[in-house]
């Protein structure tokens, strides 16, 4: 049985006042093949590439591979692992994590 491989994808994280914001780069890859899992403060995407080969299929060469992907990002200890949304979009995923509201810059009024 041939052990599957996976590619770490290319990952961005970004800071606003008041999310995250995490994209990963996995082209060719459908949402519905692609899994996103939080455990503690670990986010784990990974995805299955499918290729269907048509009837009579014989591949003469190829520059281009049916790649599986798989990362593991810790989140800053401010983010929401319950407050997120995630799209994928022209190969991108992007994931917006919401930052725990006390740790949002607040304007405190003075009495």
């Amino acid at each position: 049985m041939e052990e599957e491989k996976y590619t770490v994808p290319a990952a961005t994280i970004t800071e606003k006042p008041d999310k995250y914001d995490l994209r990963i780069e996995i082209p060719g890859i459908a949402k519905e093949n692609a899994e996103l899992h939080i455990e503690g403060r670990t986010l784990t995407l990974k995805t299955r590439a499918k290729f269907q080969k048509p009837a009579g299929f014989r591949q003469i060469a190829a520059e281009f591979e049916h790649t599986n992907y798989a990362i593991s990002v810790d989140l800053p200890e401010m983010a929401d692992p319950k407050a997120m949304t995630a799209k994928l979009e022209n190969g991108i995923l992007e994931i917006a994590i919401s930052k725990r509201a006390e740790s949002q810059p607040r304007k405190i009024e003075i009495g």
